[in-house]
């Protein structure tokens, strides 16, 4: 049996879907209203913009020692301070009332005091700054003879190089060796392994026997 569509029939039809497609096109129509609305009342997320460090301390000590190590766990040096401060931006430390040991497996500790100093970020490189003074007392030998005498070294500025164990100034140096004393208007270079001392501009002196300074 053929059903026979009529207009009405049709327009009951088309009634019915629109009907049930209005809900479909008021809930699309509220998703683009609020999407439009957190897209244009919520701020974008800014850029994370990384801190600049300044050159400023970002810790301080008082009456500390910072003791550095070679790899096999002896020790380098030693550095006491009244005071320490270390800087965030390239880790260097300034010291006030510095009193550095270095130390030798073939002689005495070589200790550097100075009215203030500066340490490299790395820690290999010690600045040393007014009233410098370097000493290294006498190396006595188990019969009790000096083997090896003892030294001092008087400057305004020194500049210490940990992992070559060298000690160097460009200014006007005293130094004293034993009976020795001599003295260089451009300063010295100072090899703490082999005690070796090479001295620049002009030199004067007192030389005593068996005393070697190279000019």
């Amino acid at each position: 049996m053929n059903q026979r569509l009529t207009f009405s029939t049709v327009k009951d039809s088309v009634t019915g879907f629109i009907v049930r497609l209005i809900p479909i096109l008021l809930l699309a129509s509220l998703t683009l209203l609020s999407f439009w609305y957190l897209k244009k009342n919520i701020l974008p997320e800014l850029p994370t913009v990384a801190r600049s460090k300044e050159h400023k301390p970002d810790y301080v000590f008082t009456e500390a020692k910072l003791t550095v190590l070679n790899l096999d766990g002896s020790t380098k040096y030693r550095l006491l301070g009244r005071e320490f401060k270390h800087y965030e931006d390239d880790a260097s430390i300034d010291v006030l009332k510095p009193q550095l040991r270095l130390f030798n497996k073939n002689a005495q500790p070589t200790t550097v005091r100075s009215e203030t100093a500066h340490i490299s970020g790395d820690l290999d490189i010690v600045e040393l700054f007014k009233n410098v003074l370097v000493s290294r007392p006498d190396q006595i030998n188990s019969a009790g003879l000096i083997i090896n005498p003892f030294f001092k070294l008087n400057s305004e500025y020194l500049e210490v190089f940990i992992n070559d164990d060298r000690l160097s100034t460009r200014l006007p140096v005293k130094i004293q060796r034993g009976e020795s004393i001599v003295t260089a208007t451009k300063g010295a270079d100072y090899d703490n392994v082999s005690q070796s001392i090479l001295m620049f501009g002009d030199v004067s002196g007192v030389i005593a026997p068996n005393n070697s300074f190279k000019r």
